[in-house]
């Protein structure tokens, strides 16, 4: 058996189970990955533990040493999957592994139970044929896709078990389909704003135009946070935003060059952001705010024709380095108090604050990784400023003091959070090989 039907086999156990974190219902599903992933690690030689934290699912802590001088690598991904229905369009069970000749199908195929598997699956078989050249040490989460509160306490208390010289992840797409390694991710946090204008709804006709609306006030402030071009309309929320440099232009505008269909992957007519400034940048080096959610008034079926007292908006803030995710939090307080009437009281909470994180690309690991990708895909290997965030990886730097790898393994058209997520299979082998060599090296 090759090491692809050996990954295969092992993928379609992984992904049968529906370690959904969003909704309690799924413990019992949970715990079966656990128990999987526990019996896997540990029949290959791994010495694994089970952390327990108050609120989140069980995190596996796994490690195989090969001597007392050998260098560390730390792996992290999480076993936690977003929902999936068949009938959310899905063209067959999202729990069942579909392999074709060009593709792996199924919920977590790429997030994260894929990728995260390429490199145990690796692991095992260098174990086997005693090629391993690190010593190894695996953290695997349940609440990537909700945010673990518990996460960075659970390191804290266990940092000298998981002292290591650099941590590799794996949790991304490629660039234009070519090697990638990520060289930052945005920080932020999520925010709700409540708005109330008075005690009760009232009757539209009776009480409209005469009374503020709270719809009408949240569309009003909204108006004056965000510019038509999707900036931010408040100067100080770019605050201590790092100068982006000549070359960090330079490529991100190649790699927004060499990118096609960039609209159609989002599913969008065009693009929008600041004249002049590209995709990859507004993406990766610059800071956000975007609307996630509205609520207000009546919207189930018919009309209620009245004047909603209460409306809030969710807002999902994305920072830039080197930016602090409480100064920008207090300037939007700010701003908040500023721009808000004083016939409406206003309501502000905000979760899951992480700051940006910036990779050294002069760490040997990097420059390792970046040569056997360049060897194993026989192309330039694309450096990218990433949108999204990982909490992890910056609470390891702050906690353990390494250095990060960001190395995504998967296509961009994968689907991630969609449905018909899915793998290339040309790529699940390209992963394979880079994960070997580099563990072996």
């Amino acid at each position: 058996m090759t090491d692809f039907e050996k990954y295969k086999k092992l993928l379609g156990e992984f992904v049968s189970f529906q370690s959904v974190s969003t909704n309690p219902k799924y413990a019992p599903e949970i715990e079966k990955t656990v128990a999987w992933l526990k019996k896997l690690l540990s029949t290959s030689g791994f010495k694994t533990k089970i952390w327990k934290g108050k609120s989140s699912n069980p995190i596996i802590f796994s490690e195989y040493k090969i001597s007392n001088t050998a260098k560390t690598v730390l792996i992290y991904g999480h076993y936690d999957v977003q929902p999936a229905e068949s009938n959310d369009g899905w063209k067959s069970d999202p729990f069942v592994l579909k392999v074709n000749k060009t593709k792996m199908a199924a919920r977590g195929v790429v997030d994260n139970k894929g990728q995260i598997l390429v490199h145990i699956a690796t692991a095992i078989n260098l174990i086997k044929k005693n090629a391993l050249k690190y010593n190894l040490k695996f953290l695997i989460e349940g609440n990537e896709e909700t945010g673990n509160d518990d996460l960075a306490f659970l390191m804290q208390k266990n940092n000298k078990k998981l002292a290591c010289d650099i941590l590799l992840v794996s949790d991304g797409e490629l660039t234009n389909n070519k090697p990638t390694i990520e060289v930052s991710l945005r920080g932020g946090f999520n925010c709700t704003l409540k708005f109330t204008t008075g005690t009760t709804n009232v009757h539209s006709g009776i009480f409209g135009g005469a009374i503020p609306n709270a719809g009408t006030e949240i569309v009003k402030f909204l108006s004056k946070l965000i510019n038509p071009d999707n900036s931010i309309a408040y100067k100080s929320f770019y605050k201590n935003v790092d100068k982006i440099s000549k070359a960090e232009l330079k490529n991100n505008k190649r790699l927004t060059h060499e990118a096609k269909n960039i609209a159609k992957l989002a599913g969008v007519e065009s693009l929008l952001g600041p004249k002049g400034v590209d995709f990859y940048t507004i993406t990766g080096l610059t800071p956000t705010i975007q609307i996630t959610g509205l609520k207000v008034g009546y919207i189930d079926d018919g009309y209620a024709n009245i004047v909603p007292n209460t409306g809030e908006v969710r807002l999902n803030f994305r920072t830039a380095a080197s930016q602090k995710a409480q100064g920008v939090v207090d300037d939007f307080k700010k701003f908040v108090k500023e721009n808000t009437p004083k016939y409406v009281k206003s309501e502000l909470s905000f979760s899951g604050l992480h700051d940006p994180v910036k990779i050294n690309t002069d760490s040997p690991y990097f420059e390792v990784a970046e040569k056997i990708l360049n060897k194993v895909y026989g192309t330039k290997v694309n450096r990218k400023n990433v949108g999204g965030a990982i909490p992890f990886v910056g609470d390891v730097k702050k906690i353990l003091g390494v250095d990060t790898l960001l190395i995504p393994l998967v296509n961009e058209d994968c689907n991630m959070h969609g449905r018909d997520e899915n793998f290339d299979v040309d790529l699940v082998k390209k992963a394979l090989e880079f994960s070997e060599k580099f563990l072996s090296s």
